[in-house]
């Protein structure tokens, strides 16, 4: 299943940032985050993926400029994590997620984040996807899912 049109054609810009889960989030706290953000994100037409693993959470947006810059202020304000490292905020010629999935996607098990991988590695020129399997190997040898 491919993405409209008026998709593929916002799809400029990129953010990736790592951030610290709350020590108050419970499980049930991060499946209901998990199910917003989903919703949220198909909704706005923003692709890429969320992942939670060793109490941290892993993201990467991709989407128009504008609706990502907005995204991302209101996730550095919101209070169920904090220390967030940001990996790389910037335009791109391609994006990453675009023949991914046809929504964003929540890596929620060991499969996913195989899918995942297997998915990155399809494109070994594209520079972005290096980085993101090497951001990804950590938790993919630790087996925390």
């Amino acid at each position: 299943m491919s993405r409209p049109e008026k998709f593929l054609m916002k799809s400029t810009y990129t953010i990736c940032y790592v951030s610290k889960v709350a020590p108050n989030l419970s499980e049930k706290d991060i499946e209901a985050l998990f199910q917003y953000t989903a919703a949220y994100n198909n909704k706005s037409n923003i692709s890429g993926i969320l992942l939670h693993s060793l109490d941290n959470f892993f993201q990467v947006l991709e989407g128009s400029e504008k609706s990502l810059t907005k995204l991302y202020e209101k996730i550095k304000e919101d209070t169920r994590h904090g220390e967030i490292y940001e990996v790389y905020n910037r335009k791109i010629s391609q994006p990453v997620f675009d023949n991914y999935k046809s929504t964003f996607d929540i890596v929620k098990t060991a499969e996913d984040l195989k899918m995942l991988l297997i998915y990155l590695n399809q494109d070994v020129s594209n520079s972005t996807n290096r980085k993101l399997r090497r951001l990804l190997a950590p938790f993919d040898l630790l087996g925390e899912f």
